[in-house]
């Protein structure tokens, strides 16, 4: 005999290895779109394979890297550009899925939510950013490397003053405990 509230029943869930699958699919298409050499190529297909089996690896950070070098070797284009943009970030955001999904579990599809808005959130910035960069390219032949070298000082610099704050408040914690 079963009462009326026996069931349960979950939202729509997708199983782990989706993820995997979908990380592996966007390394090899966007490798095979945007990097020219063939070496590249399976060498990216060979990390994806890696980081799908052992996530720990980030190996397919050096899939999204041989993206990278396939871009630097090819002439600069504002559609490719854009694209690589799209393509590195959505690895790094599968990439850290799967390092927080354990094998044999299943996600539920409104807890990748959140992180899908961050992801179209994020590329809303980052591509007028990529088109303002592309078309500021051929008008500053001359200023190009030291607008490149500027940039990763930047970076480098926003790096540094979020680890310093992050252990700021770690340490602020321990001292409360």
């Amino acid at each position: 005999m079963r009462a009326p509230n026996d069931t349960l029943q979950t939202a729509p869930v997708v199983s782990w290895i989706v993820v995997r699958v979908v990380l592996l699919a966007v390394v090899a298409v966007g490798v095979f779109v945007l990097n020219p050499l063939v070496g590249w190529q399976w060498a990216a297909v060979i990390l994806a394979v890696t980081a799908a089996v052992f996530p720990q690896t980030f190996a397919a950070w050096g899939g999204a890297a041989c993206i990278v070098i396939g871009m630097l070797l090819s002439e600069p284009e504002l559609g490719r550009a854009m694209l690589a943009v799209l393509v590195v970030h959505a690895i790094h955001v599968l990439t850290s899925l799967t390092l927080v999904i354990p094998r044999g579990s299943r996600v539920v599809l409104a807890a990748l939510r959140p992180t899908a808005i961050r992801l179209v959130l994020v590329q809303a910035i980052a591509q007028p950013l990529t088109i303002a960069v592309m078309l500021g390219i051929d008008g500053a032949e001359g200023t190009a490397p030291w607008a490149v070298v500027a940039g990763g000082a930047a970076v480098v610099a926003i790096a540094v003053l979020l680890l310093m704050t992050a252990n700021r408040r770690q340490s602020d914690v321990r001292r409360r405990v």
